[in-house]
């Protein structure tokens, strides 16, 4: 019987027909001629854009020209297949009425279903949500760090799924799921339930993993990622550089050139087995955008000392929260969630309000509490410095931290369900790079982790001035915590 998340992405509209045929590593020469010409003729959409008729969307990669390769092209095994998404109606001209009612209803449609997964489907990422993020956060210092605890998520999920014994147990147990079939349906889930790309917001979560040709590779956990991960299988030669660059070239696409600086060095062993390979891509516009004109240079309060930065302004009627050590607000973003804006109490460090069980509890609450607070909404006089920042961060510490360790142990490790040549495979490498940019129009953010192996009337008037280090979280519609910052610094 064809699983719920299964029937839910076949009944989206207009979907077009995707080449999902996995091919062995081992083939001959015949059949990789095939595979060859199908990539030429099918590209594989990582990009997205505008058809000729506007009213559809289609999926490309980037524009190929005389003076490029074509990408992918003898590299890659497999495909996932996307749902469709029709453009946002927002962003077409209709002659009458009935057309624009009509093109939302079915907007709307495709989004409620993509909404309309299991009931608990998320209870485990947000059990592993409060586990890991004082982890991530426990070294930062003074310095700005911005992660994304999904990015994470969805690479150790593939990780569990080509790995057994006690490797994979211990990473089931630090995302509280009781055995890998739940873990399966629950990344299906929440990849599903966050899918956004209607033109006008994007949310998009992509998987792959890159083999190495000389090895064996078990077809049917290549099957398992594409299918329940939506994970892209590429393969090649580690030592060539060519390879290398394809894999860039990948990550450069799922995240629009934006952490281009981080992986331009980013190269295999030649020794390689497999690299995971996980990205979000988060874009949307705020609900109500700030005012540049009323943008004012002025100081932020380091414990270093005060620097000058940009500082946007709006006073609304937002939802307004007074927790235990903590304020908090949320900007809403066009059918994309919101980012709330934590600011701890003077005399608070992020650092230690991080680690405050309240507040993970606050930060893991679906929609903002302001039904179980006393102020609920209020007219904020929000003051936010514009920034944008990056961080590159190190996970092998984390994973040891949070007890997965036999997937970095060569003596320990078991990644035999993907290849039979198993024997001292181990995780060698693990990092996530992360960018997040806020300004008056909206927000951007993006994230790679990469493993290696081998309203009412307001009552009140509050002011948020957030000119000391504070905390931001960015949620996804469903309420799903994305992307997590700590500003110590803007400029």
């Amino acid at each position: 019987m064809m699983s719920k998340n299964k029937a839910v992405a076949k009944a989206l509209p207009d979907k077009r027909k995707k080449h999902r045929r996995l091919i062995w590593i081992s083939v001959t020469a015949g059949v990789l001629a095939v595979a060859i010409l199908l990539a030429v003729l099918f590209p594989f959409p990582f990009m997205f854009g505008k058809s000729s008729d506007s009213s559809t969307r289609t999926r490309t990669t980037k524009k190929r020209t005389e003076e490029t390769d074509p990408i992918h092209d003898g590299y890659l095994l497999a495909q996932p297949e996307y749902p469709e998404m029709p453009l946002n109606p927002n962003l077409s001209e209709f002659e009458d009425s009935d057309e624009r009612m009509e093109k939302r209803d079915e907007w709307e449609a495709v989004v409620q279903s993509l909404r309309a997964q299991p009931s608990g489907y998320k209870d485990g990422y947000m059990e592993y949500y409060k586990d890991v993020l004082p982890v991530l956060f426990a070294d930062a210092g003074k310095e700005n760090r911005v992660v994304s605890p999904l990015c994470l998520y969805m690479a150790l999920s593939m990780t569990a799924e080509i790995t057994d014994g006690n490797t994979r147990q211990q990473i089931l147990d630090v995302m509280h799921q009781p055995d890998i079939g739940t873990l399966r349906e629950n990344a299906h889930s929440i990849w599903l339930a966050n899918y956004m790309d209607d033109g006008l917001a994007k949310l998009l979560l992509a998987n792959s993993i890159w083999l190495n040709s000389s090895k064996n590779y078990n077809q049917d956990v290549l099957d398992i990622l594409a299918e329940q991960y939506f994970a892209a299988s590429f393969s090649g030669d580690p030592s060539e550089t060519e390879y290398s660059q394809e894999l860039q070239n990948w990550i450069n696409a799922q995240t629009d050139d934006l952490l281009s600086d981080k992986i331009g060095n980013l190269t295999l062993d030649p020794n390689l087995v497999m690299a995971l390979v996980s990205t979000v891509n988060y874009n949307a516009k705020w609900v109500n955008k700030f005012d540049a004109r009323q943008n004012q240079v002025g100081a932020f309060h380091t414990e270093a000392g005060d620097v000058d930065c940009e500082f946007m302004y709006t006073s609304s009627l937002y939802d307004y929260y007074e927790g235990e050590g903590f304020s908090a607000t949320q900007i809403r973003t066009q059918n994309n969630g919101a980012v709330r804006f934590i600011l701890p109490d003077e005399g608070i460090t992020p650092e230690e309000l991080l680690g405050d069980p309240d507040l993970l509890e606050f930060m893991c609450c679906e929609r903002f509490p302001i039904q179980d607070s006393e102020e609920g909404s209020a007219h904020v006089r929000l003051t936010v410095p514009k920034f944008d920042v990056s961080s590159e961060l190190d996970l092998i510490p984390a994973m040891k931290q949070l007890g997965i360790t036999d997937a970095i142990d060569p003596s320990a490790s078991d990644f035999s369900p993907l290849t039979s040549e198993s024997e001292g495979v181990h995780i060698t490498s693990a990092r996530q790079d992360t960018r997040v940019m806020i300004d008056e129009e909206g927000v951007k953010a993006v994230s790679v982790t990469i493993m290696l192996a081998g309203a009412g009337q307001p009552d009140r008037y509050v002011d948020m001035t957030m000119d000391r280090p504070f905390i931001f979280e960015i949620v996804s519609d469903t309420g799903l915590p994305l992307f997590v910052g700590v500003i110590q610094n803007p400029s």
